[in-house]
């Protein structure tokens, strides 16, 4: 069964209680030397800017309502900025996002002749 969200993405229905032995797995995930060597680097794993460790969040590369699970294979450290907009995208759908979003903020600083200011 699907259901249809506000942004027209057909999301496959996750049982509840799969989602909820996934989210203890990643709270459990979280207090592993792995994790916490992962976010000491303290740079989000999408805009790749540096953040404080403590405001990186565990993001699910495949999100937990799409199937994913809490695996050192499909979870990075994210600013809460990139998790937030992220959501329940997919890898493919969010690069996408980050292709477009780049592409409008260099237009934007776009000179006449096509050459990035600064550069």
């Amino acid at each position: 069964m699907c259901h249809k969200n506000q942004d027209a993405f057909f999301i496959p229905s996750v049982a509840e209680e799969t989602i909820r032995k996934e989210k203890e797995k990643a709270r459990a995930l979280r207090k592993t030397r792995w994790w916490q060597r992962r976010v000491a680097v303290g740079v989000c794993h999408y805009c790749h800017r540096i953040v404080d460790p403590e405001d990186l969040t565990m993001d699910h590369v495949v999100p937990l309502i799409r199937g994913g699970r809490s695996t050192r294979g499909n979870t990075v450290p994210a600013c809460k900025t990139c998790n937030n907009r992220k959501k329940y995208l997919l890898p493919v759908e969010w690069d996408d996002y980050l292709h477009h979003t780049l592409r409008e903020s260099t237009s934007d600083r776009n000179t006449p002749d096509g050459e990035l200011e600064g550069h």
